[in-house]
């Protein structure tokens, strides 16, 4: 059986020069000086992507499912950073957690790359992964979400902060009260709206959607 990872943790002086009798201005003179030379622009730096470290990708997945929980952790993270889509599916892997071996700093790093790549596949795993049992992991996949911007993700962070079974705790019905906020338009504003106004809430939730309006 395959073992958890763990947590481990002049100026010149100038000289008078007799003037000149003026001359008056030829109308061509006069439109001469009357041209202001347009202002010289640089051209834009063409924008360079960075190459891809394959063999970094390569080394970070395998480290996922080392035994040293701290180790499996920075691997995720650093996933997200390397910008290679090759990590999408190794990253969901630890998301969903099948077989319950990832700790949950793993998933919550994991969750974090996946924002940060911000690929269509990761969209449903990151709504499941909002259930997790573990509120770190479960609040990271919900500011994944926001992060990502796909608008059907305001139903799910409404459902989160309404909390009707009362699964959630407050660090994640407050992290979906951010993501409304980041996610914006009306559904989202009137959700926050009415959690603001509503005596019976959580003081602590019912500010952070009062300074989210």
């Amino acid at each position: 059986m395959a073992r958890k990872n763990s947590k481990n943790t002049t100026s010149k002086r100038h000289t008078a020069i007799p003037a000149k009798a003026e001359q008056p201005a030829t109308p061509l003179k006069k439109a001469a000086e009357a041209v202001t030379p347009a202002p010289v622009i640089p051209a834009a730096a063409p924008k360079i992507s960075k190459p891809i470290d394959r063999a970094a990708v390569t080394a970070n997945i395998a480290a996922l499912r080392g035994n040293d929980a701290d180790v499996a952790r920075d691997a995720a993270a650093a996933l997200g950073g390397l910008g290679d889509v090759s990590a999408v599916e190794p990253l969901i892997e630890v998301l969903a957690n099948s077989n319950d071996y990832f700790h949950s700093v793993v998933r919550a790093a994991a969750a974090s790359s996946l924002a940060q790549l911000n690929d269509a596949r990761a969209f449903q795993p990151l709504v499941n992964a909002v259930r997790d049992n573990m509120a770190e992991a479960s609040a990271e996949a919900v500011r994944a979400l926001a992060t990502m911007g796909d608008p059907r993700a305001v139903g799910v962070l409404i459902d989160i902060v309404r909390n009707p079974s009362g699964y959630f705790l407050s660090a994640v019905r407050l992290a979906a009260v951010a993501g409304l906020k980041q996610l914006g338009g009306e559904r989202a504003a009137a959700e926050l709206r009415q959690v603001a106004a509503d005596g019976s809430e959580d003081p602590v939730i019912r500010e952070a959607a009062t300074n989210s309006r």
